[in-house]
């Protein structure tokens, strides 16, 4: 015996199978309990869903939910930022030796050139930074030092409000000195 699918049994119970479709499945039904069974239960479902009263949905429902859905933030593939970047780079040097007039090989050969004036300037610079910080940490320690030593010292004698103004006043003189140095460390020398 070969019972029916769920289909065609909700379709026997809503009235859609055809005349030849419906009286086969209705002998089926008189020789088969289980799906006399399966009927009676669909049909009890299908009562109890046709007695509920109708579901009032606002007008706004579908605004609503679609506020709260997240938008899929879709990235790029990392190949479309490379292959852009790269055509970016060869139409800028079409253009570069476009405008110069020289060839590829002499459009190389001078940002070689510049590229290492760069490097030079860049050692120069790190250097006289060196020299810099150097000579800041060997001026603000010491000072930081007897500062540190003479509030230590005036803190049972000076009244809280004063020992401020004397430490915004050590601040202020090693604001100056490196303001000092700045002449002597400029990059014009």
């Amino acid at each position: 015996m070969n019972c029916f699918k769920i289909n065609d049994i909700y379709d026997y119970i809503e009235g859609s199978l055809s005349s030849e479709r419906r009286e086969e499945l209705e002998r089926h039904l008189s020789v088969c309990p289980r799906c006399r069974r399966a009927v009676e239960d669909r049909k009890l479902i299908a009562g109890a869903a046709f007695g509920l009263p109708p579901l009032a949905i606002p007008d706004d429902f579908t605004d609503r939910v679609m506020a709260r859905i997240a938008p899929a933030k879709v990235k790029p593939p990392v190949w479309l930022f490379i292959l852009a970047c790269a055509s970016s780079f060869l139409a800028l040097t079409a253009m570069v030796m476009n405008a110069s007039g020289r060839s590829a090989l002499g459009v190389i050969s001078g940002a070689s050139h510049s590229f290492w004036e760069y490097v030079k300037s860049a050692a120069v610079l790190t250097a006289k930074v060196a020299t810099l910080l150097s000579l800041a940490g060997k001026t603000v320690r010491p000072l930081l030092e007897a500062a540190s030593k003479g509030l230590s010292l005036l803190t049972s004698f000076i009244h809280p409000g004063l020992q401020v103004l004397i430490l915004v006043v050590a601040i202020c003189l090693v604001v100056s000195l490196f303001f000092g140095m700045k002449k002597k460390l400029s990059l014009g020398d």
